[in-house]
């Protein structure tokens, strides 16, 4: 019997096979609870720890955000001063992880990034530590220590990770992260070399901040699948990292700043967003998303910010004004709002990252800087009642065929 596809209203596609239905993708389908972020698609709001993503956008920094991401509350003003200081220390990379970046310069900066971050685990001291104790099933109050030291050292390390990689790939050597700026700051310092721009640097820190968690997608859950296992973080993160490559799940931001460049006016929106609705027509680069079936809340923050930066370093290109053409034609469209697709934060923020200078093959990098706190945050919640996934398929293939000999194939 052949598995059949068969529409269903709340869970996409279900596959009909001889054993059960199959969720096709696993969609909607819940692998475990957690505290770390909410979703409400239909209304469009996101909550980090209890916190809306506006409030914490507006008043908070990355640094202050990742620390409640991971320890579950936001840090005395002692606290984030201790946890930002941990954080300079371990920005730097181990020589060897340097050599990974450099020899991988002309590779795509997701593979060096992939790379460089299980070559960091290898050299990490305590991540070999708690290798050996999770080896023997041992994750008491030492190992979790451990975990979360691995997982600060994450969160600092991935910014020199694609800044080096950004500077090898052009033939420039590397520039030393520097401990007088914030996280945000410095990597534009990396990359660039340059005292950043205060508007680029709230920028990156903003977008990081609306990218650090978001639920379970395919790479958190990659992160997940490999870490039930008792792999270690940084495994856990080059799976992550691995996920985030493939283009369904990152990129989206640099093709959207693509199709704007191409479309070239604003003139054009209407007949671009039209022809979208025909069978075959042009997609749309950043409009829907699988969770929001209302306007994603991270875009309305990252579009404000696009208009400053326009405002102040202008739109030569005119990418800000045709993204605004083709929202106003897409909000007022009856085919996107009875399907209820909306601008996600894809839509706006690459607008920016090209204006700053930064290449589309970094768009996806900068997006897993921000994720890498959300993934190891969600591999330490698991860790505390670990199951090891172990899914089943149906098989719908013969049995007990005889072999024939090879000389009489």
């Amino acid at each position: 019997m052949s598995e059949q596809t068969v529409q269903v209203k709340t869970t996409g596609k279900i596959l009909q096979s001889p054993c059960g239905p199959i969720i096709h993708g696993l969609e909607d389908v819940l692998i475990k609870s957690t505290s770390i972020s909410d979703i409400d698609g239909e209304k469009g709001i996101l909550w980090y720890r209890g916190y809306r993503i506006e409030e914490l956008a507006r008043l908070s920094t990355y640094e202050e955000v990742s620390y409640l991401i991971l320890y579950g509350r936001l840090p005395t003003k002692r606290e984030l001063e201790d946890y930002i200081n941990r954080m300079k220390k371990y920005r730097e990379l181990h020589p060897a992880t340097v050599e990974v970046i450099r020899n991988l310069a002309k590779a795509h900066p997701m593979f060096a990034l992939e790379a460089a971050v299980a070559a960091e685990g290898a050299y990490d001291e305590d991540n070999q530590k708690l290798i050996e104790a999770l080896s023997v099933g041992r994750y008491k109050a030492e190992e979790k220590e451990l975990a979360y030291r691995i997982a600060e050292k994450l969160v600092a390390k991935m910014p020199t990770i694609v800044a080096y990689h950004y500077r090898f790939s052009r033939g420039l050597e590397v520039v030393r992260p520097r401990d007088d700026l914030g996280h945000a700051a410095n990597f534009l310092y990396m990359m660039f070399g340059r005292e950043p721009d205060p508007l680029a640097s709230r920028g990156i820190d903003l977008y990081l901040i609306l990218h650090a968690d978001h639920e379970v997608p395919a790479s958190t859950f990659a992160a997940h699948v490999v870490a039930s296992t008792l792999s270690d973080l940084y495994s856990s993160v080059a799976a992550a990292i691995a996920a985030l490559k493939g283009p369904l799940h990152g990129g989206a931001n640099e093709m959207a700043v693509r199709n704007y460049l191409e479309i070239g006016t604003p003139a054009k929106a209407k007949e671009i967003v039209e022809a979208a609705t025909k069978p075959g027509g042009p997609k749309l680069m950043g409009v829907g998303h699988r969770v929001y079936k209302a306007y994603d809340p991270r875009a309305k923050i990252f579009k404000e910010f696009s208009r400053d930066y326009v405002a102040k370093f202008g739109d030569p290109q005119n990418l800000f004004a045709i993204a605004s053409a083709i929202e106003q034609e897409v909000l007022s469209h009856p085919y996107f709002q009875q399907r209820k697709l909306y601008p996600n934060v894809d839509f706006w923020s690459g607008i920016a990252f090209y204006y700053m200078g930064i290449p589309y093959e970094y768009f996806t990098p900068i997006f897993a800087m921000s994720r890498v706190v959300g993934w190891v945050a969600h591999v330490l919640e698991y860790w505390e009642n670990n199951r090891i996934f172990r899914p089943r398929a149906c098989y719908i293939g013969p049995h007990d065929l005889q072999y024939i000999p090879l000389e009489q194939r």
